[in-house]
């Protein structure tokens, strides 16, 4: 029975996609490091092994790759802090702490991780938007050196981190008041959910994400139809990918863009639509606000005041 090393099942995928190494490799490592690894002559260290994954849209095979007790402690680590992130905790500091001591120095990817987190939980205290966007750069710059301010990246395929980070940035950018950067990369973004090579998971985690900012930031421009069209797709893939915590928002957005196009009737529905998933998710504080927002913008009455 043939037995496949992880760097048999990294060309065997890579040659499927018709990447070439160049491609794959690009900032990552060597082209001759991805070489020995396809070849069988080196192992690739972890987080270079899930990069290369990451990158071809596939979650590392698992049971592939050998790996130290500092490795296995730092993987779950990461399963933990992502999950806290995803429910909106950022209370991380203390995984952060073991992720970074645990074991030998940090590798560049696994710096690359707790810089990107340690920003996200120091911004969640501290909402220093010009310090974090200096160290969502620098994170990024780990792995896609040539990135700089304002520009999109060249680098044809991106990793998981790579592609949160960029949204980060963006995010960072708006808040500045950096709005045409912003907008430029996330719909950079945007297209790349779309076009590129990306694991169905992580569609379906981060691609509603993207689409809400955008239909937000049009939105506040004044661009209904083209808020409109996003929140269009934002809600089919809401429903697609079953992503219940980001629909009620597709439908507010969607209503938001309707009342600015003059269709107050069915802006009014959609409203009223995401408040009732709102409050059945238990979010009044949501209802509370977007009434605010509607009353002000629009004279629309919700809520008793």
């Amino acid at each position: 029975m043939e037995i496949y090393s992880i760097g048999n099942v990294i060309r065997e995928y890579r040659q499927r996609l018709n990447i070439s190494q160049e491609e794959l490799a690009f900032d990552l490592c060597a082209v001759s490091t991805l070489s020995r690894i396809e070849s069988g002559a080196q192992v690739p260290g972890r987080k270079l092994a899930e990069a290369l994954f990451s990158r071809m849209g596939m979650l590392m095979p698992a049971g592939n790759l050998p790996m130290s007790k500092a490795d296995y402690i730092r993987s779950i680590l990461e399963y933990e802090i992502n999950g806290r992130v995803a429910t909106s905790n950022y209370d991380i500091d203390d995984l952060l702490e073991t992720y970074k001591t645990c074991g030998d120095k940090l590798d560049v990817l696994e710096e690359q991780f707790y810089l990107f987190y340690k920003t996200m939980a120091d911004d969640s205290k501290e909402h220093n938007a010009v310090l974090a966007l200096k160290n969502f750069e620098k994170a990024l710059q780990m792995s896609v050196k040539d990135y700089e301010t304002g520009k999109i990246p060249t680098a044809r395929y991106l990793t998981k981190t790579e592609l949160m980070l960029l949204n980060n940035i963006a995010r960072m950018q708006y808040f500045l008041g950096q709005k045409t950067e912003a907008i430029e990369l996330m719909e950079f973004l945007r297209g790349y959910f779309e076009n590129g090579i990306i694991s169905e998971e992580e569609k379906a985690k981060n691609y509603p994400v993207i689409l809400h900012n955008l239909e937000n930031w049009y939105g506040l421009a004044g661009k209904g139809q083209k808020s409109l069209e996003l929140c269009e797709k934002g809600i089919e893939v809401c429903i697609r990918y079953g992503k219940l915590t980001q629909f009620p928002y597709q439908l507010f957005n969607k209503g938001y863009a309707l009342a600015l196009l003059g269709r107050k009737e069915e802006a009014k529905k959609y409203i009223q639509d995401s408040f009732v998933i709102f409050d059945t998710m238990k979010e009044h504080d949501n209802v509370v606000y977007a009434s605010k927002i509607m009353n002000k913008e629009f004279n629309f009455h919700f809520l008793e005041e």
